[in-house]
């Protein structure tokens, strides 16, 4: 079967789709391609709570442009607690390699054993192998201060803002199968079934999987963070949209979030991941002062789920400009390979061409 787009856009997460209602309010012709719509923000169901539940702790932020495109009357219901414990939790330890991330938190954040332990629990090693450019751009626009810059809308009734904006304005266009081959010269996109003929793709994908689809070669190093979640049930109601950060280098625990009022959310240290889901628990219940019950009911891992570096920056730009002249566009953390939020992603950035596009067409 043989599709026609004006705008194709390869992936199905919440950034993808984004892009397509921004493109069809525009009045453009969209199609989206890909398996898992929503993405991580796909919701879960567990018996012991009985409904709907994001795990990940995704937060609109209140101030951003995409928040007030999206919410124009609308203020939050339930905004985001924060918390840090254990403030004097360890000292810092000397790496052997000098031009790295650790050596950038020395030089430049204030009362950097915060962020320095923060960083070592979810990251591990890789803050004493690597620079981190991106996430050294995220704390520069952010974190400056020590806390976050801005005000991050929390979740109503277990579900993201985002997830329940999204979810009210379906249906979307989408082939649900993953993309086998991109054929970019002729501007034609193959899955198992179907092919799709486009004027503009915009891909959403991570950047990694660019290379399979399209047969490029590759010319840079992507470097990328995992994360490990436990999610408990707790008997005693807990507060909702409260996040905590252990200080505590020794702790395994990295961070534990509330999306549901008898739900938390654990995320390992990243030296951590085969501690037994019993021990957490326990420390969880010492650290939070937690009574009743409190039993584990799943595991999560999420492989490459943080973009943090990219070696051969000038080659990716390169590429970038390639396909670009092939109306060919990187658009979301994953195809961009930078550690963004999706109220960062630039929702307008194909405006310009689609208005070149159309004067062409008047000439």
């Amino acid at each position: 079967m043989t599709l026609r787009a004006d705008y194709l856009i390869a992936g199905t997460g919440p950034s993808a789709l984004m892009h397509y209602l921004h493109l069809k309010k525009m009045g453009r012709d969209v199609l989206l391609v890909g398996p898992d719509l929503y993405g991580h923000l796909k919701p879960v169901v567990y018996s012991e709570i009985g409904k709907q539940v994001n795990l990940l702790p995704i937060f609109p932020v209140i101030e951003s442009e995409l928040w007030r495109k999206l919410n124009e009357e609308e203020i939050s219901e339930n905004p985001l607690t924060l918390q840090k414990l254990n403030l004097n939790g360890a000292g810092r330890q000397q790496p052997k390699i000098q031009n790295c991330y650790y050596n950038y938190l020395l030089q430049n954040q204030q009362n950097s054993n915060v962020p320095y332990i923060l960083s070592y629990k979810q990251f591990g090693d890789l803050i004493f192998e690597h620079q981190l450019f991106e996430l050294q751009k995220k704390l520069n626009r952010n974190y400056n201060s020590g806390r976050p810059k801005f005000m991050k809308a929390g979740f109503v009734n277990g579900l993201s803002p985002y997830y329940r904006y999204l979810k009210i304005r379906e249906p979307y266009p989408v082939i649900n199968e993953p993309v086998q081959f991109i054929d970019y010269p002729n501007k034609a996109l193959h899955t198992k079934t179907s092919t799709v003929r486009y004027n503009n793709l915009i891909y959403t994908m991570p950047l990694h999987h660019l290379f399979d689809v399209t047969r490029l070669k590759k010319s840079f190093e992507l470097v990328s963070g995992d994360a490990k979640f436990l999610i408990f049930f707790s008997s005693k109601t807990l507060p909702e949209n409260h996040l905590w950060y252990c200080c505590n280098i020794q702790s395994n625990i990295y961070r534990a979030f509330v999306p549901h009022k008898n739900m938390i959310v654990v995320q390992l240290s990243r030296k951590s991941w085969g501690v037994k889901p019993k021990m957490v628990g326990s420390e969880l219940r010492n650290l939070l002062n937690l009574e009743g019950g409190l039993f584990h009911i799943d595991t999560k891992t999420f492989p490459g789920c943080y973009p943090l570096d990219v070696y051969g920056v000038n080659e990716k730009n390169e590429l970038t400009d390639f396909l670009s002249s092939h109306n060919f566009y990187f658009s979301g953390r994953f195809a961009e390979w930078r550690y963004i939020d999706l109220h960062e992603v630039d929702f307008d950035q194909f405006t310009g061409t689609m208005k070149m596009a159309a004067n062409s067409a008047n000439k």
